[in-house]
């Protein structure tokens, strides 16, 4: 009886953090959405999104606060831009990406935006 009530205790505990971090993502997605940056990829537990004048890399943490777990770099102000692996370095910052298709396809974005 104590292994049931432990083991739903457990799930419970899962489940909970699982709507926790779906609720976090939606946050996110909603923010980029407002800030009108549309071309986004979740990887490696961040959103890296292609803005207007900027590109932005928001972490997912526990509590979501926009303005402390995001990284913003003006694409006036990128200097250097490199591929190394599965990692973007722009300039002193890295955008690691888990899927080669994401990087080559942020990557093209990211390369139309600094054209224009």
């Amino acid at each position: 009886m104590i292994f049931i009530g432990l083991f739903l205790l457990i799930a419970i505990v899962v489940i909970s953090l699982n709507i926790h971090n779906h609720s976090n993502l939606h946050k996110i997605e909603e923010y980029l959405k407002k800030t009108d940056c549309n071309n986004y990829v979740y990887s490696r537990g961040s959103y890296k999104a292609l803005c207007k004048d900027y590109l932005i890399d928001v972490s997912n943490s526990f509590i979501v606060d926009v303005e402390k777990n995001s990284k913003i770099i003006k694409y006036d102000d990128i200097k250097k831009l490199e591929i190394k692996e599965l990692k973007i370095l722009i300039d002193d910052y890295v955008l690691e990406f888990a899927d080669k298709n994401d990087l080559n396809l942020f990557n093209e974005k990211l390369k139309e935006k600094l054209n224009k």
